[in-house]
């Protein structure tokens, strides 16, 4: 869910503690319980709040079963408590009892909700994720994932960033959520890049993808060197190409460390180095920016990439309070 559109945890404790009173009412319809599985499978916190609140509603039960006279403090049964106090040891082994059933509870309801697993990378960090049945996952820098199982099928949530998903040799097929669209692979290699101010884009290097949003005009079907290239919330704005010879290639140098560049200006350049170091480049001319620059550059070293661009262009190279200028030799 988008940061602008998410819910309190006062909402999602409201939310969740009117479910469990539902589900205590009556036994929760078909169409009801495909409602609760929906809202589950949203917001990652709906789960806890809704195992803390089937705990709470577990706890209130016993105490309408043990009577009137329960008192979590100072537990006593009924009977007991109209002639004499219980031992302190026993009052505590029996409160005890009750807190261990709760545990229980939350321990069952964890088990059976089935809680995603998230996976993240900083800034100039990668990580590549074994799925354990021939499908991979690789994080380039700074991205999020979560990953869950949703009535057996794996589904991979696309937060923020860019992740390679590998699974030509994969034996179960793999659904990718991202932007409000659903892609389904079963044997297929191909890259989902989420990243701010851009189009959510999809690259098939192998196999093939399908992709499915809200309205059929949404729908696509991808073949291996194909990009699809989306905004979310316009249905009507996404746009299906051919990838060049070679190009997938330069989309994935990013796995040995490396950017690579055919034709960017330095303007475009530098934004992708933003990505993966926290020091920033300044290209001091605007027509300087306007350059276009090819090569193979290590994305962990802005400042050689900065001297190396500054003698193809005649420039010069100065750092200064934590980043790295480029401007025109005078």
């Amino acid at each position: 869910m988008p940061v602008e559109e998410r819910e309190t945890s006062q909402n999602i404790d409201q939310t969740a503690s009117e479910w469990v009173a539902r589900m205590d009412r009556a036994p929760l319809s078909a169409v009801e319980s495909h409602e609760l599985k929906d809202w589950l499978a949203g917001d990652p916190r709906r789960r806890g709040a809704f195992i803390r609140a089937r705990a709470v509603w577990m706890r209130s039960e016993a105490a309408r079963a043990l009577g009137p006279h329960y008192d979590p403090d100072d537990f006593q049964p009924a009977a007991v408590a109209a002639s004499r106090p219980a031992p302190p040891s026993r009052r505590w082994m029996r409160w005890g009892g009750a807190m261990a059933a709760s545990l229980l509870l939350v321990v069952t309801l964890a088990a059976t909700l089935q809680m995603p697993t998230a996976y993240a990378t900083a800034k100039g960090e990668m990580r590549r994720v074994p799925l354990g049945d021939g499908a991979t996952v690789t994080l380039n820098t700074d991205t999020r994932i979560r990953i869950y199982q949703d009535d057996g099928r794996r589904t991979i949530r696309v937060l923020r960033g860019e992740v390679l998903i590998e699974g030509t040799t994969a034996t179960s097929p793999t659904r990718v959520e991202v932007d409000g669209r659903k892609l389904d692979a079963t044997q297929a290699t191909f890259v989902v890049r989420k990243l701010d101010g851009d189009a959510t884009q999809i690259l098939v290097q192998d196999g093939r993808v399908d992709v499915a949003g809200g309205t059929p005009a949404e729908h696509a079907s991808l073949a291996a060197n194909t990009r699809y290239a989306f905004r979310q919330g316009t249905p009507q704005a996404w746009r299906l190409s051919s990838l060049r010879t070679g190009q997938m290639d330069r989309e994935l140098a990013w796995r040995e460390g490396k950017i690579a560049l055919q034709g960017e200006t330095l303007g475009e350049a530098v934004a992708i180095y933003a990505r993966y170091s926290d020091t920033p480049i300044v290209i001091a001319d605007p027509a300087l920016a306007r350059m276009q620059v090819t090569g193979l550059f290590a994305t962990n070293n802005p400042l050689g990439f900065s001297r190396a661009i500054a003698e193809v262009f005649d420039a010069e190279v100065r750092q200064e309070r934590g980043r790295i200028v480029v401007a025109r030799a005078h």
